[in-house]
């Protein structure tokens, strides 16, 4: 998830939980105004430091992806899925002609 997003969605939960617990504890509209932007700001105070935090301790050059790597591995893996693939054919096609020829032997000679 983007940090933008991450921060934008935290905003919007603060809020929707502000405004549900300012019904909840105040009459007034004043009081359920204000609480609501102070839990909202609250919230949005959290996501950004956890936000900058997580960007700060994070080395993202570390985390590179290496696309030449990945489609070798890729590579590697549909050749062997194509010899097992080969091979499975191999052996059912063995296997029928067990079955056959036991079918014939137990069939009498018409």
């Amino acid at each position: 998830m983007d940090s933008q997003n991450y921060i934008s969605f935290s905003v919007v939960t603060g809020f929707f939980i502000g405004l549900i617990s300012a019904f909840l504890t105040f009459d007034a509209p004043e009081s359920i105004i204000f609480f609501a932007l102070l839990v909202t700001a609250i919230f949005y105070l959290i996501a950004l430091s956890t936000s900058s935090l997580f960007c700060w301790f994070v080395d993202f050059q570390n985390k590179t992806f290496n696309k030449c790597q990945m489609e070798e591995n890729l590579e590697y893996y549909v050749d062997q899925f194509k010899k097992r693939e080969e091979e499975l054919g191999k052996v059912l096609a063995y296997i029928k002609k067990i079955e056959l020829e036991d079918i014939n032997k137990e069939q009498p000679n018409q």
